[in-house]
């Protein structure tokens, strides 16, 4: 395995008990995640063309004079080469793909790679931009997620880029390395999806860099980078209604230093520092769970991530001033509070064809189309939705098939079958990926029924086959969701290709998606049934085994009475036969004394004693 494929696992899941928690581990661990992130970085080729460091000038006239992404311009400005150790990694994502003007407006450079552990392929981008500083598009990146969680609402309530923080679970900033969050985030799809969840750890800093970024050829640039792992935590249970995404990525933007930030801010230099153009480099790998294919997830991905460059700075350019991240922290918490009774998504009533033209409603294709151009894209963009976008409008595709291999592909089916034998097994679901146990259904919008009683879970025998309940029931869950998800796309796939026959697809999507809920119904009415009788089992038992041991208790108790009499008896005669022992002893002594000393010598002793 190459060096970048192995920096690519450090993006991998973990498990919030792996996380360093004291200063003095946690400044080591983050800095070399970030040494790796900028490895990442490095490897991926910058745009074609353009002028060297050396030669290269600003064209913009002031700062930040774009007010939409159509007035950022693609500058022709590069920067200064990585270190080879950096630049030979460059090879391995091959040539750009291929995309059409109207997917890549801003002609940004994006790749692909295959991956090396069957979890699907990585994508990148790269481009130089001007028209906007990097003072503002960190402040803009520092702020996206808290823009979210300031407000509360539904799944993605508040979102810039798809994703909505809904929940800040854990924050640390240890020293000046970097800081870590631990955050709850999700999105909403309009249409027949159900929502998706994402649990990530987020690290961002603006001291990632190193000198093999410039190779000590000039100082370090100002940067700034952020680092997404899927993160198992706590205190973030599955929720009911979404289902479970995860996403990595790292992504970066770096100045090209050609007007170098002066040492004082009142230097003379004013502000041409802020005229350099802005360097961004984003790798990513995205999985949406549910039973969505990924070679439909991979197919939308170009396009989505090259989307995601303009929506990030149409929301960013317009804005005057920019708020820091935490800024107004007692409202993020306040709403994170409001949008935690908040965010479980209401049921989606069927959509009925007949009742509504599908030119006014726009049908399942313009409702998951939507989804896809307005979903899921923060740090991980539009890939983790886009699948549907690519899968009904195969025309787009004008990617360069030369610039992925076969074993891409290879590894994109054995993923998604991965993940469909994962999803069968929750109990057994690594972090990366899988369906939720507790996802409600689609369009169903049925929950889940669970017994009110319940019972510790132990090692009996009622105990094994309660947990063998829970995991039957999860795999009809999970079942009856990857049907659901094709079903959707069916139909979608249907009124694309036969607009004119809408009503006919949309009765035969709502049939299925009835036997789909008539039969979830039954079999979890049947495990129910099982549940409830094995529990009540379990408590006869417990009842029978309680008396029995009320039994023995009484009977233990009654014995030790019994034996306890017996000794008060025995103990009872050797006093009444002492006390006749004593009686005739005295009788001897009285009549010994009076023979004695006299009639009246008995006498005479007791006033001595007394005395």
């Amino acid at each position: 395995m190459s060096e970048l494929h192995k920096a690519l696992e450090q993006l991998g899941p973990i498990d919030w008990a792996d996380v360093p928690q004291d200063d003095n581990s946690l400044n080591p661990w983050m800095k070399k995640l970030f040494e790796t992130g900028e490895l990442i970085c490095n490897s991926v080729p910058p745009p074609a063309g353009g002028n060297d460091f050396e030669q290269s000038q600003p064209t913009q006239p002031k700062p930040d004079t774009a007010k939409s992404s159509k007035e950022v311009v693609n500058s022709d400005a590069r920067p200064v080469a990585p270190h080879p150790e950096h630049g030979d990694l460059q090879k391995s994502w091959g040539k750009p793909i291929k995309l059409g003007a109207k997917e890549n407006p801003l002609g940004i450079s994006v790749y692909k790679m295959a991956a090396k552990d069957r979890h699907g392929a990585w994508f990148a981008r790269r481009q130089v931009l001007e028209g906007i500083s990097i003072t503002k598009v960190r402040r803009a990146m520092q702020r996206e997620f808290a823009e979210s969680l300031a407000q509360s609402g539904g799944p993605g309530a508040g979102n810039v880029r798809g994703i909505g923080g809904d929940r800040r679970l854990d924050k640390k900033e240890p020293g000046d390395v970097g800081k870590l969050e631990a955050l709850q985030l999700s999105a909403q799809f309009p249409g027949p999806t159900t929502p998706r969840e994402f649990i990530t750890l987020l690290l961002t800093s603006e001291n990632a860099l190193s000198n093999k970024t410039t190779q000590d050829k000039h100082p370090i640039p100002r940067h700034y980078m952020v680092i997404s792992k899927p993160l198992t935590h706590p205190e973030a249970s599955d929720r009911e209604g979404y289902v479970k995404g995860t996403y990595e990525s790292v992504e970066m933007i770096r100045e090209i230093p050609l007007n170098p930030a002066p040492e004082k801010e009142d230097d003379a230099k004013g502000d041409k520092h802020e005229l350099n153009p802005v360097e961004w480099i984003m790798i990513t790998r995205s999985d949406p769970g549910g039973g969505i294919p990924r070679f439909m997830v991979e197919r939308g991905t170009p396009g989505s991530i090259a989307a995601d460059v303009s929506k990030f700075l149409d929301w960013a350019c317009p804005k005057d001033e920019i708020p820091d991240a935490d800024a107004d922290e007692d409202k993020q918490q306040e709403a994170q509070s409001q949008t935690a009774k908040q965010k479980t998504p209401p049921a989606a009533p069927q959509q009925n064809a007949q009742a509504q033209p599908a030119q006014q409603q726009g049908g399942i294709i313009a409702s998951l189309t939507g989804a896809v151009e307005a979903g899921i894209e923060a740090y991980a963009p539009a890939s983790v939705a886009n699948y549907t976008h690519a899968y009904m409008h195969p025309e787009d595709d004008t990617s360069d098939s030369s610039s992925s291999s076969d074993s891409s592909d290879a590894a994109s089916f054995a993923s998604a079958r991965d993940h469909h034998d994962l999803g069968d097994h929750p109990a057994e679901k690594p972090a990366h990926g899988g369906t939720a146990v507790a996802a409600s259904t689609d369009t169903l919008g049925a929950t889940s029924t669970t017994s009110s009683t319940t019972l510790p879970m132990g090692s009996s025998p009622h105990d094994k086959e309660l947990r063998k309940i829970d995991k039957d029931r999860a795999k009809i869950e999970a079942k009856i969701h990857k049907k659901q998800d094709a079903e959707a796309v069916k139909l979608a796939s249907h009124k694309e290709k036969d607009p004119e026959d809408v009503a006919k697809y949309q009765e035969k999507y709502d049939t299925a998606m009835a036997k789909l809920q008539e039969k979830r119904e039954k079999e979890l009415a049947k495990l129910e049934h099982k549940r409830e009788k094995e529990i009540s089992k379990a408590q006869r038992k417990r009842s029978v085994q309680l008396n029995r041991d009320e039994a023995s208790r009484v009977a233990r108790e009654r014995d030790d009475f019994r034996h306890q009499v017996d000794l008060l008896k025995r103990e009872n005669g050797m006093l009444r036969e002492q006390m006749a022992d004593l009686e005739r002893e005295n009788t001897i002594l009285v009549e010994k004394v009076n023979k004695i000393g006299g009639v009246g010598a008995l006498q005479d002793i007791k006033s001595e004693v007394q005395h």
